[in-house]
């Protein structure tokens, strides 16, 4: 009976050292820290985007990371763990860092350069070696680099630039497969848009730019290079290996596209469009990958065969509990205060989407007032921007006044000015008080304040001393799409003499004005503030 029950209790001692605590903590812990980051990304999987698949990555990451230690044996344990904690703990300080400074200068940019992707790395690694210590932290390095191809900014040329390029060579390959099989014709005059049929029945497919198989192609050029570090053969081998399935997934794109043209022609829209449109990309995608996985002893390449050999005795040596207590515990209290700096990322939703796209699919309008009870005017066009923001910049004034309807009131006149251009660093290099530094002015007080949706501004009283006048401003900048582009907006709220102004039905605003004359003022402009914030957004955003 004693002998049974020691077999049993040695039986789950041996299953509790075979439990992987440290990964599976790892993985919750990134989990936890990184909520809402890895959560947007698996949202955008679903979008009709380009860049849908980087939600893909950090499940590859995770993949590699276990190739990569079925491949060797674990490496012998470094006993002196100050080593450890010192790197791994300075990782987790600079990826929180990146997580925490940035949006206070870069505001709603942050969110459209994902700057919290480019954390996720850092973070990873610091846990990596504080669970484990610097030698696995070495050997994971290429999964763990691999995490920054989750980061959508350096795939900005591919969705703006070559997509174009692209979709139009798709659509003249198409033109030319109807020459030889007519079920679908190009448009005269637009060879992006196919028509389908003929009579009552006939309908029109457009050539997109996911349709045209761009995303697919950045989803095998990520599995593609995960797959390249996992055979083994030359550069050259792998490379000519990628580029055939770059070719291949490309050319079954078009398959694809002209099985929805004969569907549409046999059984009508609904069938192609509604039916076979939504799989048939998962389906084509699929088929070419596992077609470059058949052909990889084709290019005289070959999968790495995992460790066979049993690890020594001293490699077998688990680490003491006593040392894995503490490195669980500080790992998990620094992944539980990032959960709540990642979980603040939330407030940019409105701005962009989870792949750092403007969501605003026009420009602030400057036809009609954004808020409630007020009434516009046009009133000029300043080119002298140009010289500033660029040749294609726009900058326009318009003029506010309340209404008889009107809530929110003020006796003195409202300006706007609205300033856009494609070049986000000439708002860097031309701020609004170093602008008015610069005539001379005499700043009275500056304050930063949340206006919603991710979005801050700034409030700036100054005293124009030549012809002694006050003036108040409240500025923000923000994004939008403009013919495939991400492009910017400067929007200046000012008036004049507001200190001497009257104002009516200003609801509670915290703003932490520098000169209290300026405070009521203040307070009137970030109500507006807001409300042309939110109207807009309503109005212009997808």
């Amino acid at each position: 009976m004693n002998v049974a029950g020691q077999a049993a209790r040695l039986t789950s001692s041996d299953v509790a050292r075979r439990v992987p605590i440290r990964a599976i903590a790892l993985v919750g812990l990134v989990g936890l820290a990184y909520h809402y980051s890895l959560g947007t990304l698996a949202r955008g999987l679903a979008l009709q985007t380009p860049l849908a698949f980087l939600g893909l990555v950090p499940i590859i990451a995770l993949g590699l990371a276990w190739i990569r230690l079925a491949r060797e044996p674990s490496p012998r344990p470094i006993h002196d763990r100050q080593v450890d904690y010192i790197i791994g703990l300075e990782f987790i300080a600079l990826a929180t860092v990146v997580l925490l400074l940035p949006p206070l200068s870069l505001d709603t940019r942050y969110w459209l350069y994902r700057i919290d992707l480019l954390s996720l790395p850092l973070f990873v690694a610091g846990l990596v070696s504080v669970l484990w210590g610097v030698r696995r932290l070495w050997a994971l390095r290429v999964p763990i680099v691999f995490l920054l191809l989750a980061w959508p900014l350096p795939y900005t040329p591919l969705v703006t630039d070559w997509t174009d390029t692209f979709t139009e060579a798709t659509a003249a390959a198409l033109g030319a497969i109807a020459t030889v099989l007519p079920v679908a014709q190009p448009a005269p005059g637009d060879g992006l848009v196919f028509y389908i049929g003929e009579g009552p029945s006939a309908f029109a497919v457009s050539v997109g730019s996911v349709c045209a198989g761009v995303n697919s192609l950045v989803g095998f050029v990520l599995i593609g290079t995960a797959l390249a570090y996992v055979v083994r053969g030359s550069k050259i081998r792998r490379a000519l290996w990628l580029l055939t399935g770059l070719t291949i997934v490309w050319l079954l794109n078009i398959v694809r596209i002209e099985a929805i043209f004969v569907v549409g022609s046999l059984y009508g829209r609904q069938a192609a469009l509604d039916v076979l449109h939504p799989v048939a990309g998962l389906i084509f995608f699929n088929v070419g990958i596992g077609v470059m996985l058949l052909a990889v002893p084709w290019f005289g390449l070959r999968f790495a065969a995992f460790e066979t050999a049993g690890p020594t005795a001293a490699l077998r040596t688990p680490a003491p509990a006593r040392r894995i207590r503490p490195a669980l515990l500080t790992a998990g209290a620094l992944a539980i205060a990032l959960a709540f700096v990642n979980g603040g990322l939330a407030r940019y939703e409105a701005i962009a989407t989870p792949l750092g796209e403007a969501k605003r699919l026009q420009p602030f309008d400057i036809r009609q007032a954004q808020v409630a009870g007020w009434s516009s005017g046009f009133m000029a066009s300043n080119d002298l921007g140009k010289q500033f923001f660029g040749p294609d910049s726009t900058w326009d004034r318009i003029q506010y006044s309340p209404t008889e309807t009107a809530s929110l009131r003020a006796s003195t006149p409202v300006y706007v000015d609205v300033i856009g251009t494609e070049d986000p660093g000439t708002f860097a290099a031309y701020g609004m008080q170093a602008c008015y530094s610069f005539h001379g002015y005499r700043i009275e007080s500056v304050a930063r304040v949340d206006i919603g949706s991710g979005v801050t501004a700034e409030v700036i009283d100054y005293r124009n001393k030549k012809i002694d006048a006050d003036w108040s401003a409240i500025w923000w900048e923000w994004p939008y799409q403009k013919d495939g582009r991400t492009w910017y907006e400067r929007i200046v709220v000012f008036v004049a003499s507001g200190p001497t102004a009257d104002y009516a039905g200003i609801p509670r605003v915290d703003i932490a004005s520098q000169s209290p004359r300026f405070a009521e003022t203040d307070r009137f402009l970030t109500a507006l503030a807001r409300e042309m914030l939110t109207t807009e957004l309503r109005t212009a955003s997808r």
